[in-house]
């Protein structure tokens, strides 16, 4: 049995009396998609900025790849392609300046960046200043950025907001490719459709601690609803 790619043991996150994430351990093994779902201030994201090295939790521990996050963050941080929720750029780059210049950070040949401009259809709009970038456009450069250097672990925050429904069908199919090849995926999203459809297993937050994990057949079993909407399966288990 090979070791997790991600390990958190028991992380907690205060921002002041708050309490973003309370006590939250989950493994994710190699070539595994698992999704963490949960309403408005549940603590997926702020995991997920943990996970990518962006927010020091208060305690626990974090492994990525094997590697100790607190210990050894730069080189842990080249295993992972990392989509944030709310984007930001460097607006008076071109979009391949950007993902040039992503590429450089992961270590990772630009020989690869017409492959991700071509798959987000980014081509048109390659040589324009990303400041002049549509939500969908800024989207999908994210996305592409994030693929970059075929990292080992990738953590996507809700990357499905300003995608059509072709490109949404695409980046499913790719997830799918992704676990092919025995990388790993984490992935926040409010489409339980989606959510249901892409993952091995899926995490259930409420309040900063996670209230329900497993695949998706045995949460619908759990929450009663087998045939239900899966949306109907996440209300049941965050009411609990």
């Amino acid at each position: 049995m090979t070791d997790p790619v991600v390990v958190a043991e028991s992380v907690v996150k205060r921002y002041r009396e708050v309490v973003a994430v309370n006590e939250v351990s989950i493994r994710v093994s190699k070539g595994e998609v698992y999704s963490l779902v949960g309403a408005n201030g549940a603590g997926k994201s702020t995991l997920i900025k943990m996970l990518a090295g962006l927010v020091q939790p208060d305690s626990g521990k974090l492994r990525i790849c094997g590697e100790d996050l607190s210990l050894n963050l730069a080189a842990t941080k080249r295993h992972v392609g990392y989509l944030p929720e709310d984007l930001i750029f460097y607006d008076r780059l071109t979009g391949y300046e950007y993902l040039e210049l992503v590429a450089g950070l992961k270590d990772a040949s630009v020989d690869s960046l017409p492959g991700e401009i071509e798959f987000f259809e980014l081509d048109a709009v390659k040589t324009k200043l990303v400041g002049g970038y549509s939500l969908g456009m800024r989207k999908k450069l994210g996305l592409a950025a994030a693929f970059v250097g075929s990292p080992e672990l990738l953590l996507l925050d809700e990357p499905l907001n300003g995608l059509d429904v072709e490109m949404m069908r695409k980046l499913r199919l790719r997830v799918e490719e992704v676990r092919t090849s025995g990388r790993s995926v984490i992935v926040s999203s409010h489409v339980m459709s989606f959510v249901e459809r892409i993952s091995d297993r899926i995490g259930v937050m409420r309040g900063g601690r996670l209230v329900a994990e497993g695949p998706p057949a045995e949460l619908r079993v759990s929450a009663g609803l087998v045939d239900a909407p899966f949306e109907d399966v996440f209300f049941a288990l965050t009411e609990k």
